[in-house]
């Protein structure tokens, strides 16, 4: 499996551009997989569902399943989150793992948009695209040849 990221400041050009991606890749035939960085306090679920009463009476894991979709929720608890490449060997089937921001983690990424108001720069950030002017193929070719293979 490979990971790639992407990061940026605004989250509806990052979309923008993950959303074409995923579509590039996999008509290349690629398996890709997604794995976005929600923000403090995001949670997917809901009081009154069974499953978040089995999370609030200390269910420290809870999957969901249905007939055309399954989602597995973990509570972190007091340990630090897990990192990208922790929760993408989650998804051993996928060959590509496009991470939407974990800005602060090693694997190669492009930044999306401007660099106004952004401090993160280092040798994991491989890249500045603007949305707007984006050749998505030339995109998947680079993604492809940078991504950082796990194990």
């Amino acid at each position: 499996m490979k990971l790639f990221g992407l990061i940026g400041l605004d989250a509806n050009s990052r979309r923008s551009v993950l959303v074409r991606l995923v579509d590039a890749l996999a008509k290349r035939q690629i398996k890709v997989a997604t794995l976005h960085e929600a923000p403090p306090g995001f949670d997917p679920d809901r009081p009154g569902k069974d499953s978040y009463e089995h999370r609030k009476a200390g269910a420290f894991e809870v999957l969901l399943m249905a007939p055309h979709i399954s989602a597995l929720m973990h509570e972190n608890g007091q340990r630090p989150p897990p990192s990208a490449e922790d929760l993408a060997r989650a998804m051993p089937e996928a060959e590509l793992v496009l991470i939407d921001g974990f800005e602060n983690q090693a694997h190669p990424k492009v930044r999306v948009g401007s660099l106004a108001g952004e401090v993160r720069c280092d040798a994991s950030v491989i890249a500045s695209i603007d949305a707007a002017q984006l050749d998505i193929e030339a995109l998947a070719d680079l993604v492809l040849a940078r991504a950082k293979e796990v194990g």
